[in-house]
């Protein structure tokens, strides 16, 4: 008897590019012969519907299930779906039927391979008269490996064992203990991704057992910092388990800490770093979310969902971001313990290393600093505040090889206009000439002290010649200005008036050229009136 007009439709949609739904049981005509059902189900097989076909072969089989040519058929489309267990019992049904059947004997015995069972393996392959083939020989280096992987985990050599067990997933590729086996070895060696990898494996062949679940979402969370993959995993166990209470509980934990990260990130994006550090530190009773993946990183070691090998990433990301947070608001004393963290988990951190560098700016290293921004543009390349650290800290550099008029007056680089005066007044009285024989210098000495002062002062007091100072250029060198400099001649410039306030009213003075005041021979008539 022919189809019903429904199949025939359906057939003919087949043959089109219009995607249709896969075939029900219930649409094919109970009389159908088994010979019509067998080509149909070639039919869909050439066309790559596989499915399609295990429901013709399924109705095929049902009318007549001593045919072991059906069963093979239908077990070999089971294989290419990777429908093992399927396949294998139609494998099992057929050599029952017909022992010896070498097709069967010979998938069978792949099957019992990719689990690692070789001596079933062994057993079909004989029985097929397969000993000696490729197939064989690698059964045979498969089964060694296996052993030795085993030995190797044993005694501890982790990078043997994963070699061994890769030779043997090579043909045993769904092999439950020799997926778990490389995982723990990987584990061992810290290759979180690698292991991760088996532990997918190990989900798929046992979908039942939570733990892959557990442990691909907290690694892939908090070891990798791939929170979307993280909280995927633990989904697909409470899809699989509703009422798991294990899966049930990290991914709780993991939702809190994607949703603080999320409000992070939009504080960052609009530049509020003030309020977007607060989100990680401890503020009142809240710990801070840097404590709080802390402390679940310690519970989920602690349960076994994470490697005690395994890295600190989504920690270590945190870190980075009060580094960079602290850094933009300019609170580089805050910033600092943060950056030194952020570069012991990675020696390349853009943040850390501006930080730094900003740090060795500040101790008047800058050698080392060059040397820190000159590693930071090699991997990120020359960014804008890389650029603008490295000019900065040449520029001092420079200027560190010629006269520091900052420290000539004793004052830090920030000092304002008060602070300079003041220390210059203090040093005029600490160091006149007149004092000479009191601090135990000689006249000479006690003058080049006084030069130096007062052409530091010269300096910094004038904003245009101390702005020209600061951007790396030193107003008293003949070599950087070609027009000639305010303090040519004399260490104290020629004529060059200096005021300063003592005792309420102005004082002016100016040393000549031979080193001592107008008319007065090198001196103050009746000593220096200030000191």
């Amino acid at each position: 008897m022919i189809l019903r007009s429904s199949l025939i439709a359906l057939g003919a949609l087949c043959l089109s590019t219009v995607p249709v739904a896969a075939i029900t049981t219930s649409e094919i005509d109970t009389d159908t012969p088994v010979s019509q059902l067998i080509e149909l189900a070639n039919a869909n097989l050439a066309r790559g519907k596989a499915q399609d076909a295990i429901v013709y072969f399924d109705v095929a089989v049902h009318k007549d299930p001593s045919n072991y040519l059906t069963l093979f058929k239908r077990g070999a489309t089971y294989l290419s779906l990777g429908k093992n267990q399927q396949a294998s019992k139609d494998f099992d049904q057929v050599l029952t039927l017909k022992p010896g059947f070498e097709g069967a004997l010979t998938q069978r015995a792949k099957l019992r391979s990719r689990n690692a069972d070789w001596a079933g393996a062994k057993q079909d392959y004989i029985a097929a008269k397969k000993q000696g083939t490729d197939a064989w020989l690698e059964l045979e280096e498969a089964e060694g490996a296996e052993k030795l992987s085993a030995e190797a985990e044993k005694a501890g050599k982790w990078e043997e064992c994963v070699a061994q067990a890769s030779t043997a997933v090579m043909v045993a590729g769904t092999a439950l203990e020799l997926r778990q086996r490389r995982a723990r070895c990987r584990f061992e060696q810290g290759q979180v991704m690698e292991g991760i990898a088996d532990l997918n494996h190990v989900m798929q062949i046992n979908p039942g057992n939570p733990e892959p679940y557990l442990q691909i979402s907290a690694m892939s969370f908090y070891s990798l910092g791939e929170t979307d993959k993280g909280t995927a995993s633990v989904s697909k166990c409470l899809q699989n388990d509703p009422d798991n209470k294990a899966c049930s509980k990290l991914r709780k934990s993991e939702k809190a800490i994607e949703r603080t990260i999320k409000k992070f990130n939009t504080l960052k994006e609009k530049r509020q770093f003030a309020s977007a550090v607060k989100l990680l530190i401890a503020v009142g009773e809240d710990p801070g979310l840097l404590q709080e993946v802390k402390d679940d990183v310690k519970t989920w070691k602690e349960a076994g969902y994470i490697h005690a090998n395994a890295p600190n990433e989504l920690y270590a990301s945190l870190v980075e971001s009060a580094c960079e947070a602290y850094t933009e608001m300019n609170n580089f004393k805050k910033a600092t313990p943060f950056c030194t963290e952020a570069l012991t988990f990675n020696a390349q951190s853009l943040p850390a290393l501006l930080n730094k560098a900003q740090r060795q700016i500040d101790a008047e290293e800058f050698e080392p600093a060059l040397s820190t921004l000159n590693q930071a543009s090699e991997v990120h390349g020359r960014t804008q505040k890389i650029q603008e650290l490295m000019q900065k800290a040449q520029q001092l550099l420079k200027r560190s090889k010629q006269k520091d008029y900052y420290k000539v007056l004793g004052v830090s680089r920030d000092a304002d206009e008060r602070e300079i005066k003041k220390a210059f007044r203090k040093l005029t009285v600490q160091h006149h000439p007149d004092k000479a024989a009191k601090n135990g210098v000689t006249q000479e000495e006690a003058q080049k002290k006084m030069s130096a002062i007062n052409e530091a002062y010269e300096v910094l007091s004038d904003p245009e010649l101390k702005a020209r100072f600061d951007g790396g250029e030193d107003p008293n060198d003949p070599h950087a200005n070609q027009g000639g400099h305010p303090f040519q001649g004399s260490p104290f410039g020629q004529g060059q008036p200096i005021f300063f306030q003592s005792g309420g009213g102005q004082q002016r003075f100016k040393f000549q050229a031979g080193g001592g005041m107008p008319n007065f021979g090198g001196g103050f008539p009746g000593g220096f009136p200030f000191g």
